[in-house]
């Protein structure tokens, strides 16, 4: 199967990558052009289902999109500008005007890359006036720093990065040059987008398992074995139907009050969304009475999918209110504590030899050491007391006294006495805790 890359960019700067990009196999390569940045926005809107990955034609376009949601760091990349571009059209532009350049005026490519140029090339008698800049520029602006020095005199000719700006400064009758990425970054590009691409085909298709357990209310036999609670079961249902056939799952009910959805990765990922499960809850809820608590479990093989879904219901069962939570392959858990905000929890820096040794002998687990981690983190709260500790894990506040003192000895917390406002109340010990910096070591 091949990766779809969706290239954008003007014109000229599409096509001069699609050229070098003919013989790239496992791409195939949609080109669309702007004449304006703004276009980018329904360019990506309307293709976005078709394309795996976008390939922007420069830095521009691409911080444009990034910072405007429209793509991601992950499913997004560009051509950077090597020196060796500049370098090429230097030597084109001393032939075309038959002299020798000695000041130039350069925009978009980083001063860090422009000063190894140099050294490189032994070009430190070229004069350079550089406009670097780590995102975008309106081309006002920019064509302000070209025409400024070329007019003061200061500067021979321009060499833009900017198709916008190169035609301005040629209708303004200023010598210009555009530079294009060069061939062996636009190769590292696709290659990249293609390892990319693939590894999220690869993802998309693992196994999915959406769990949907009912949270039992006491409640006696009688009105568990009415027709009230038969209709109220049977409307759940069809919601969940709803669900299932719009991830073109499989619906399954395993037992009283827990069914499963079985679907893939990519259709999870395309057609549902957090907002999507919290208005599953919020509607059964309305309509039933019914509370749930969701588990999604990723796998690469059936198998690994349940048993990660049953991992996501026993940490979602440690709370008593709805919860939603995920567990991929890599057995990290993700508790979606809003509809915007979520909660990554890792094991895996505390299941190391080491680490696993050490906890069983203090008597921690390191899901408790996990979770500590992951909402410390969540709320920037690197000093806590016992009772933060306590609520965070669901315990009491003696487990987690003797929780931070076992912590404390292992060197994951710091501890120091606090004077409560009131001089009549008890002082109270506050641990920093130092779980950052010693994740992953032995």
């Amino acid at each position: 199967m091949k990766i779809t890359v969706g290239v954008i960019g003007p014109e000229d700067s599409v096509n001069h990558i699609l050229n070098f990009a003919e013989s790239f196999d496992g791409l195939e390569l949609i080109p669309f052009y702007y004449d304006d940045l703004s276009q980018i926005d329904n360019i990506v809107h309307h293709n976005q289902p078709l394309v795996d990955q976008w390939f922007f034609s420069g830095q521009v376009p691409y911080t444009y999109a990034v910072a405007k949601n429209l793509a991601t760091e992950e499913n997004s990349y560009y051509p950077p500008l090597y020196g060796a571009s500049l370098l090429g059209k230097v030597v084109e532009a001393n032939l075309e005007m038959d002299k020798v350049l000695k000041v130039i005026s350069l925009d978009t490519i980083q001063e860090e890359e422009l000063d190894t140029t140099k050294r490189f090339f032994s070009l430190q008698d070229l004069k350079v006036f550089s406009y670097s800049y780590p995102d975008y520029r309106p081309n006002e602006e920019i064509i302000r720093f070209h025409q400024q020095l070329y007019e003061e005199g200061k500067s021979e000719v321009a060499f833009t990065c900017l198709r916008g700006v190169y035609d301005s400064l040629i209708k303004l009758g200023i010598p210009c040059y555009r530079i294009f990425p060069s061939q062996l970054s636009i190769y590292f590009a696709l290659r990249i987008l293609k390892e990319r691409g693939e590894s999220s085909l690869y993802q998309r298709s693992q196994l999915a398992l959406l769990g949907i357990e009912m949270i039992q209310a006491e409640t006696n036999d009688e009105f568990f074995n009415s027709y009230e609670h038969k209709h109220k079961e049977l409307n759940l249902k069809s919601l969940l139907i709803e669900i299932a056939e719009r991830v073109n799952g499989s619906f399954v009910q395993i037992g009283d009050g827990l069914y499963f959805i079985y679907t893939t990765r990519g259709e999870i990922e395309i057609k549902i969304d957090k907002k999507d499960l919290y208005h599953l809850i919020d509607t059964v809820y309305s309509r039933t009475n019914f509370k749930l608590r969701i588990g999604l479990g990723y796998g690469i093989t059936a198998l690994q999918a349940e048993e990660n879904v049953q991992a996501a219901f026993r940490h979602a069962r440690k709370r008593q209110d709805p919860a939603i939570v995920q567990v991929d392959e890599n057995r990290q858990v993700t508790e979606f504590i809003s509809d915007k905000d979520d909660l990554t929890i890792c094991f895996q820096n505390w299941t190391s030899d080491g680490w696993a040794e050490k906890l069983r002998k203090s008597n921690i687990s390191p899901s408790s050491l996990s979770k500590i981690q992951a909402l410390s983190n969540f709320y920037k709260k690197m000093e806590v007391n016992s009772h933060d500790v306590a609520v965070w894990l669901g315990s009491s506040e003696r487990n987690a006294r003797r929780i931070l003192l076992e912590m404390e000895t292992l060197g994951l917390a710091k501890s120091k006495t606090v004077r409560l406002d009131d001089s009549k109340g008890r002082p109270r010990k506050v641990y920093r805790l130092l779980l950052n910096e010693q994740a992953g070591k032995p």
